[in-house]
C-alpha cells in the first residue's frame, strides 16, 4: 500500500517537472513591463482630491440661437447649462465629412435659425472630446482639434445639421448621423427664451441687460512647503533649503530639481529640467500626462476647466483655470492665484506652477454687484482691449488676499486673440 503511494506520487512530480520544463522553453517572456522614468514618482500623501481628463473639458459658454437675431449665453454658473450641455452629452455624433468653413453662411444661420453654439475657447483634440460626448472616432481627421461645436435647425426644411469647428479656422467637420431632432433643438433654445439677452456685436456675445452676481468672501487654508517639498522630490532627504531675506522667498533644491515658494507662501513653481528633442509633442497625451502630474503632486484645489495649450519656448504649456461658484478665478501679477500651468515635453513635466491656498467652499455672500451692460459695455471693451482684438467676454471673480480670507469681486474679462485676458468693471 505504501510503495503504491510512493508510486503515484513519484509519477506526479516527474509529470509536474515535465510541464514546468514546457513552459519554461517555449512560452514567450512577457513584455508589458513599462520602463520606468524619474518621473515614475511614488505617490504620496495626498493633498487634494484627484480629477478626471473629462471632467476639466467642459465648454467655456453655450451660446443659443432662437431666430430673428435672438441669442443669449449659458456660463458654467447658470441655472440651465448643465441640463442643456448633459442633453447633448447623451447624444450620438457620426458619419464625419470634412468641408471649407466658408460653405455655409454661419451670419445667415446665427440671425435665422434655431441653434446651439458649444464653444470650448481652445482647441481641444478629437480624441479627448470623445471622452465628454458621443463622437464615432473612426474616421480620417479624428487627429484635429476642435474649438466649437454648432448644431442648428434649418428654418426652411425639418433637418438638423451638426458641425464641429477644427482649431485651423478654415475647416468644419459635419456630423451626418447625428440623433438630433428638430424638436431638441427647439427644445434646448427654449430654456433661453426668458434668459438674459445678448447681442453679436464685432465677433463676441455680449449681455445688452445688466447682470448681478455675488461678491463672496472665502476662508482659506494653505499647502505648507514642507508638504510639496516631500511631495515632489524623490528623496527630500537630500534637499537643501536657501531663504531669501528680502521678500521672504524660499528655495528648495537636489541638484537637478528646484522648488520655489514666494508670495508669502502662496504660490509655487517647480522645475525638473528636460533635454530637448526633436520629436513632435502630442497634446493628447501632454494633457492627460498634466492632469495625471497634478493628481499626484498636490491635487486639486477646486474646480478647474482647461483653458489653453499653446507651444512656447519649445515645450507644451498646458493651463488649467480654476472656478468658484460657477465663475473663473482672474487674477494679475500682484496676487497671482486661481490657475496652474504645467510645462510638458513628450509627456515629462519640466515646469509646475500653482497656487498653495485653497479655499473653503462655503462662503460668505457679502453683497450683489451689478456688471455693465449694452453701450456701457461696448464703450468699456472698446477702453480696455486698447486696440486689440478681442475674441470673448465672460464674467469671472477678481481675487483679493485679505488676512483671513480671499475676496471675490465680480468682474467682466474679455480675452484677446493673442490670448491675453484683462479684466473690468
Amino acid at each position: 500500500m505504501i510503495e503504491n503511494a510512493k508510486t503515484a506520487l513519484l509519477a506526479f512530480l516527474v509529470v509536474l517537472s515535465l510541464v514546468q520544463s514546457y513552459f519554461l522553453m517555449y512560452s514567450t517572456p512577457g513584455m508589458e513591463t513599462k520602463i520606468g522614468t524619474e518621473q515614475d514618482y511614488v505617490k504620496m500623501e495626498p493633498l487634494g482630491p484627484e480629477e478626471k481628463v473629462e471632467n476639466l473639458l467642459f465648454p467655456e459658454q453655450l451660446v443659443l440661437h432662437m431666430g430673428e437675431d435672438r441669442h443669449t449665453v449659458f456660463y458654467p454658473q447658470d441655472t440651465f447649462y448643465q441640463i442643456v450641455l448633459t442633453k447633448l452629452q447623451s447624444r450620438e455624433f457620426k458619419g464625419f465629412q470634412r468641408d471649407a468653413v466658408q460653405t455655409t453662411d454661419w451670419d445667415l444661420v446665427r440671425k435665422e435659425d434655431l441653434g446651439v453654439e458649444v464653444r470650448f475657447g481652445r482647441p481641444v483634440p478629437f480624441e479627448l472630446l470623445q471622452r465628454v460626448f458621443k463622437i464615432d472616432g473612426d474616421f480620417l481627421f479624428s487627429g484635429d482639434s476642435i474649438t466649437r461645436i454648432w448644431i442648428f435647425a434649418r428654418k426652411d426644411r425639418d433637418e438638423v445639421r451638426t458641425f464641429f469647428f477644427s482649431s485651423d479656422g478654415r475647416s468644419v467637420y459635419e456630423s451626418q448621423r447625428a440623433d438630433l431632432t428638430v424638436q431638441d433643438v427647439q427644445q434646448y433654445t427654449g430654456f433661453g427664451q426668458y434668459w438674459t439677452p445678448f447681442q453679436y456685436w464685432n465677433g463676441i456675445y455680449m449681455p445688452v441687460q445688466a447682470k448681478s452676481y455675488p461678491v463672496l468672501k472665502a476662508a482659506y487654508s494653505r499647502f505648507t512647503p514642507d508638504q510639496m517639498q516631500r511631495n515632489l522630490f524623490l528623496d527630500p532627504t537630500t534637499t537643501r533649503t536657501i531663504q531669501d531675506r528680502q521678500d521672504g522667498t524660499q528655495i528648495y533644491t537636489d541638484g537637478k530639481r528646484g522648488l520655489k515658494v514666494e508670495q508669502a507662501g502662496g504660490w509655487l513653481t517647480y522645475t525638473d529640467p528636460v533635454a530637448p528633442t526633436d520629436s513632435e509633442n502630442n497634446l493628447t497625451d501632454n494633457i492627460a500626462s498634466a492632469v495625471q502630474f497634478v493628481n499626484q503632486h498636490g491635487g486639486w484645489n477646486g474646480m478647474h476647466r482647461l483653458v489653453r495649450t499653446e507651444a512656447t519656448a519649445g515645450a507644451n504649456a498646458v493651463w488649467f483655470q480654476q472656478y468658484y461658484n460657477g465663475l473663473p478665478i482672474q487674477s494679475d501679477e500682484r496676487f497671482r492665484f486661481g490657475y496652474m500651468q504645467l510645462s510638458i515635453q513628450q509627456g515629462v513635466v519640466s515646469s509646475y506652477e500653482r497656487s498653495l491656498i485653497t479655499l473653503d467652499m462655503e462662503p460668505t455672500k457679502t453683497g450683489q454687484r451689478k456688471l455693465p451692460a449694452a453701450d456701457a459695455l461696448k464703450r468699456l471693451i472698446r477702453e480696455t482691449a486698447s486696440g486689440g482684438v478681442v475674441e470673448t467676454i465672460y464674467p469671472a471673480y477678481r481675487p483679493k488676499l485679505e488676512d483671513k480670507s480671499v475676496l471675490m469681486t465680480p468682474v467682466w474679462a474679455i480675452r484677446l486673440t493673442t490670448g491675453e485676458v484683462r479684466t473690468f468693471g
